[in-house]
């Protein structure tokens, strides 16, 4: 954060990597010039990243303007870091809609500056728009993050990017988790409860593997819930390239996604022994098993069908409806994935 001086009237200036498209920027204010604050980031910082003045906006409030936008996009926040996961553009789009949807902040000339201003702002040539990465990213997405941090009570953690398939949030909690997630590509929201096939404590989801295969459970969590035509199974194997996942032709464990109103005892018998061949049967299941899988992309080098390693990971999901109350709507998906949550915390331990 700059240091203001004698007045809150400045910039609110959003920065971005210079010459690479990167969905990060960083924001900030100052009384002078954004131009000759950047320039003295760029000569502190000790980072990889070159930054530039990609938006700013004079205001007679520079420090209270700041602290709006910090906030609203709290949840994209980068932890223990001044970024946030988002390009310039939809960033400044934001800034505006907060910028516009409030009344203490008002948008101010040079020429109110008065005396005090002593570094004339240099105009800049001209900047071609950069490519959204996320169509409708702005402060309606990050008050959905925000909502989803609020709700259940947590700081958050960020996965996924802005120009990536999926982006969204977790709780980080090493084990069962809930999360939320974005498309990029459909803007289709969810809201899920999720246990990922990795070591964590004693490999939880092994655990829960064998335990549902030696005395199911599901029937009775199905009987309890709520709108179970709501709630989807999403069960896949995760093929691993070093610490990436690319997307396999045999992603989903029991052929697709299945309502939890057409699981049946015969599709989750199935679906959980085809989950346990992802594991290492050697380590009693504490740990990824290798498989032959089929890439699908074709890669640049080498053949789609590979050998790779491979682990189960199960996400069972609710839709969220952006078009009615926002916290309401995902207040109500969050009560009706709580058994589920409760379910799979207590077969996994």
């Amino acid at each position: 954060m700059d240091e203001i001086e004698n007045s809150t009237k400045g910039y609110v200036y959003i920065l971005e990597v210079k010459d690479i498209d990167l969905p990060v920027c960083k924001i900030g204010m100052t009384s002078r010039d954004p131009n000759d604050r950047c320039a003295e980031i760029n000569k502190s910082s000790t980072g990889d990243f070159i930054w530039e003045v990609a938006h700013k906006v004079l205001v007679d409030d520079c420090k209270r303007l700041e602290s709006l936008v910090h906030e609203k996009l709290g949840p994209l926040k980068q932890k223990r870091r001044e970024f946030f996961n988002i390009n310039g553009d939809d960033a400044y789009r934001a800034l505006r809609s907060i910028l516009a949807s409030q009344s203490n902040v008002k948008e101010i000339t040079v020429e109110d500056m008065g005396a005090s201003q002593t570094t004339i702002p240099r105009t800049g040539g001209y900047r071609p728009a950069r490519k959204s990465s996320f169509r409708i990213i702005d402060s309606t997405y990050a008050e959905l993050l925000q909502s989803f941090t609020t709700i259940i009570g947590i700081k958050g953690r960020p996965f996924g990017q802005l120009n990536k398939p999926v982006f969204g949030m977790s709780d980080g909690n090493e084990g069962v988790q809930w999360n939320i997630a974005v498309s990029t590509d459909t803007q289709e929201v969810r809201v899920g409860v999720n246990l990922e096939g990795l070591v964590y404590s004693g490999w939880p989801i092994a655990t829960f593997i064998l335990s549902e295969l030696a005395s199911p459970s599901i029937n009775e969590l199905k009987i309890s819930l709520e709108r179970p035509e709501l709630i989807v199974v999403r069960f896949t194997r995760d093929a691993w390239q070093f610490h990436s996942r690319p997307k396999i032709v045999e992603q989903y464990l029991g052929g697709r996604e299945i309502p939890m109103s057409e699981m049946d005892s015969e599709i989750w018998d199935l679906t959980l022994k085809e989950a346990i061949c992802c594991l290492n049967e050697k380590k009693r299941y504490r740990g990824r098993n290798q498989q032959t899988v089929t890439l699908a992309n074709q890669p640049k080098k080498g053949e789609r069908r590979r050998t790779m390693w491979v682990c189960p990971h199960l996400n069972i999901w609710t839709p969220i409806d952006m078009n009615i109350d926002l916290t309401g709507s995902l207040e109500t998906g969050i009560a009706r994935l709580k058994p589920v949550h409760e379910w799979l915390s207590r077969v996994s331990q």
